[in-house]
Protein backbone atom coordinates (compact mmCIF):
# COMPACT_ATOMS: atom_id res chain seq x y z
CA UNK A 1 0.00 0.00 0.00
CA UNK A 2 3.32 2.07 0.76
CA UNK A 3 4.13 1.95 -2.59
CA UNK A 4 0.97 2.75 -4.18
CA UNK A 5 1.17 6.17 -2.57
CA UNK A 6 4.59 6.95 -3.80
CA UNK A 7 4.26 6.05 -7.26
CA UNK A 8 0.90 7.77 -7.37
CA UNK A 9 2.87 10.74 -5.49
CA UNK A 10 5.78 10.16 -8.18
CA UNK A 11 3.29 10.19 -10.87
CA UNK A 12 1.08 13.47 -10.15
CA UNK A 13 4.60 15.38 -9.65
CA UNK A 14 5.46 14.12 -12.90
CA UNK A 15 2.21 15.05 -14.36
CA UNK A 16 1.76 18.86 -13.02
CA UNK A 17 5.33 19.55 -14.31
CA UNK A 18 4.70 17.91 -17.55
CA UNK A 19 0.99 18.82 -17.93
CA UNK A 20 0.02 19.96 -21.67
CA UNK A 21 -2.57 22.36 -20.71
CA UNK A 22 -3.14 25.19 -17.40
CA UNK A 23 -6.23 23.16 -16.39
CA UNK A 24 -4.13 19.35 -16.71
CA UNK A 25 -1.53 21.51 -14.24
CA UNK A 26 -4.39 22.61 -11.58
CA UNK A 27 -5.81 19.36 -11.61
CA UNK A 28 -2.34 18.29 -11.28
CA UNK A 29 -1.91 20.07 -8.26
CA UNK A 30 -5.02 19.55 -6.87
CA UNK A 31 -3.71 15.73 -7.21
CA UNK A 32 -0.86 16.11 -5.41
CA UNK A 33 -2.74 18.32 -2.68
CA UNK A 34 -4.59 15.38 -1.87
CA UNK A 35 -1.60 12.73 -1.54
CA UNK A 36 0.23 16.00 0.79
CA UNK A 37 -2.69 15.96 2.79
CA UNK A 38 -2.73 12.20 3.39
CA UNK A 39 0.86 11.61 4.39
CA UNK A 40 0.19 14.93 6.33
CA UNK A 41 3.07 16.34 4.39
CA UNK A 42 2.65 20.20 6.43
CA UNK A 43 5.87 21.44 4.20
CA UNK A 44 4.68 20.49 0.74
CA UNK A 45 1.12 21.59 1.53
CA UNK A 46 2.63 25.22 2.86
CA UNK A 47 5.01 25.36 -0.56
CA UNK A 48 1.02 24.79 -1.94
CA UNK A 49 0.11 28.55 -0.83
CA UNK A 50 1.03 31.40 -2.70
CA UNK A 51 2.60 33.84 0.43
CA UNK A 52 0.37 36.73 -0.55
CA UNK A 53 -2.95 33.90 0.57
CA UNK A 54 -5.87 36.16 2.19
CA UNK A 55 -9.36 34.87 2.63
CA UNK A 56 -12.37 36.55 3.69
CA UNK A 57 -11.69 35.55 7.02
CA UNK A 58 -8.88 37.43 7.21
CA UNK A 59 -6.13 34.18 7.59
CA UNK A 60 -2.60 34.32 6.01
CA UNK A 61 -0.26 31.77 4.65
CA UNK A 62 0.77 31.64 8.33
CA UNK A 63 -2.97 30.81 9.73
CA UNK A 64 -3.72 27.99 7.03
CA UNK A 65 -0.41 26.43 7.73
CA UNK A 66 -1.75 26.27 11.75
CA UNK A 67 -5.49 25.11 10.56
CA UNK A 68 -3.17 22.51 9.17
CA UNK A 69 -1.13 21.42 11.74
CA UNK A 70 -3.86 21.18 13.45
CA UNK A 71 -5.79 19.55 11.44
CA UNK A 72 -2.93 16.81 11.59
CA UNK A 73 -2.27 16.53 15.21
CA UNK A 74 -6.40 16.01 15.97
CA UNK A 75 -6.76 13.11 13.50
CA UNK A 76 -4.33 10.12 13.56
CA UNK A 77 -5.11 9.31 9.77
CA UNK A 78 -6.42 10.91 6.72
CA UNK A 79 -8.15 9.46 3.88
CA UNK A 80 -9.39 11.82 1.36
CA UNK A 81 -12.12 11.71 -1.71
CA UNK A 82 -11.79 13.95 -3.70
CA UNK A 83 -13.98 15.57 -6.73
CA UNK A 84 -13.04 18.14 -8.60
CA UNK A 85 -16.14 20.03 -10.21
CA UNK A 86 -14.68 22.61 -12.20
CA UNK A 87 -11.51 24.25 -13.66
CA UNK A 88 -11.42 27.86 -15.33
CA UNK A 89 -9.04 29.34 -16.18
CA UNK A 90 -10.35 33.69 -16.88
CA UNK A 91 -6.17 34.54 -17.14
CA UNK A 92 -3.50 32.67 -17.91
CA UNK A 93 -1.84 32.92 -14.72
CA UNK A 94 -5.59 32.86 -12.45
CA UNK A 95 -7.57 30.09 -12.07
CA UNK A 96 -10.20 28.87 -10.19
CA UNK A 97 -11.38 25.51 -8.98
CA UNK A 98 -14.58 24.01 -7.19
CA UNK A 99 -13.39 20.70 -5.51
CA UNK A 100 -15.31 18.54 -3.16
CA UNK A 101 -13.58 17.12 -0.57
CA UNK A 102 -14.92 13.85 1.78
CA UNK A 103 -12.23 13.24 4.84
CA UNK A 104 -12.51 10.01 6.75
CA UNK A 105 -10.56 8.44 9.49
CA UNK A 106 -10.10 5.16 7.46
CA UNK A 107 -9.63 4.51 4.02
CA UNK A 108 -12.15 5.30 2.00
CA UNK A 109 -12.61 2.50 -1.39
CA UNK A 110 -15.40 5.25 -3.30
CA UNK A 111 -18.38 7.58 -2.81
CA UNK A 112 -20.64 5.20 -1.24
CA UNK A 113 -18.70 5.06 1.98
CA UNK A 114 -18.81 8.43 2.96
CA UNK A 115 -21.81 8.30 4.56
CA UNK A 116 -21.72 4.94 6.33
CA UNK A 117 -18.02 6.55 7.47
CA UNK A 118 -19.51 9.90 9.18
CA UNK A 119 -17.05 11.52 6.67
CA UNK A 120 -16.63 15.39 6.88
CA UNK A 121 -17.54 16.75 3.66
CA UNK A 122 -16.44 20.18 2.50
CA UNK A 123 -16.67 22.49 -0.49
CA UNK A 124 -13.86 24.59 -2.00
CA UNK A 125 -13.59 27.13 -4.31
CA UNK A 126 -9.85 27.85 -4.60
CA UNK A 127 -8.07 30.66 -6.54
CA UNK A 128 -4.85 29.60 -7.95
CA UNK A 129 -2.00 31.81 -9.41
CA UNK A 130 0.66 30.63 -11.68
CA UNK A 131 4.32 31.60 -9.58
CA UNK A 132 6.96 30.46 -11.52
CA UNK A 133 6.10 26.93 -13.43
CA UNK A 134 3.87 26.34 -10.11
CA UNK A 135 0.25 26.87 -9.81
CA UNK A 136 -0.08 27.68 -5.81
CA UNK A 137 -3.56 28.51 -3.55
CA UNK A 138 -4.22 32.93 -4.04
CA UNK A 139 -7.47 32.47 -1.64
CA UNK A 140 -9.97 30.04 -0.44
CA UNK A 141 -13.57 29.35 0.64
CA UNK A 142 -15.01 26.57 1.66
CA UNK A 143 -18.45 25.40 3.30
CA UNK A 144 -20.07 22.26 4.40
CA UNK A 145 -21.05 20.13 1.30
CA UNK A 146 -23.28 17.40 1.04
CA UNK A 147 -23.60 13.43 -0.20
CA UNK A 148 -25.34 14.47 -3.05
CA UNK A 149 -22.25 17.04 -4.53
CA UNK A 150 -20.12 13.86 -5.03
CA UNK A 151 -22.22 11.95 -7.25
CA UNK A 152 -23.40 14.93 -9.50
Amino acid sequence: MRTLVLLAALFTLIACRNAATPEAQVRATISQAEVAAEKKEVATLRGMVADSYADAEGHDKRAVEGVLRYYFLRNQSIHLVTRISSVTLPQKDRAFAVVYVGMAAQPVADVSELERLRADLFRFELEFAKENDDWRVLRAQWRRADLTDFVQ
